[in-house]
């Protein structure tokens, strides 16, 4: 007589036991790194229109004399820029802030800030510095 060899029902079990085990922690991670994705996509919306803004801003700085008053961007971006943005993404707004005016060396300068806000992701803050020139 001829003994079969194979694997018994315990010993399947055992394999279906291990493999169920070891799917459970890498299936987590798969939807882990899904909502990451995610939220790096956003944030990388965030930080290219926070950016964009920030663009728009040192060109409107950078821009010729409108007036003859006029002490070139610097007065125009002081008073046009601070508040809402518009042209964000779908699920994003933008803020501008441009703080008081300081004092360095006799040089006058603001701080200028870009914010961009969105759901599931942390603020992305840009910020640049403006004398008077």
């Amino acid at each position: 007589m001829r003994r079969e060899e194979g694997a018994s029902l315990i010993e399947m079990i055992i394999v279906i036991v291990i493999i169920g085990i070891s799917v459970v922690p890498i299936s987590r991670l798969a939807v882990t790194n899904l909502i990451n994705g995610g939220r790096s996509a956003i944030t990388t919306r965030a930080l290219y229109f926070g950016e964009e803004v920030m663009e728009r801003i040192i060109a409107d700085y950078n821009a010729p004399h409108r007036d003859p008053g006029e002490n070139g961007g610097y007065t125009n971006v002081r008073a046009n820029w601070p508040g809402s943005v518009s042209g964000a993404p779908t699920g994003l707004t933008g803020f501008v802030t441009i703080s008081r005016e300081h004092t360095r060396n006799s040089v006058k300068y603001v701080e200028v800030t870009v914010t961009v806000s969105g759901p599931d992701i942390s603020d992305v803050t840009l910020t640049a510095w403006l004398s008077e020139q």
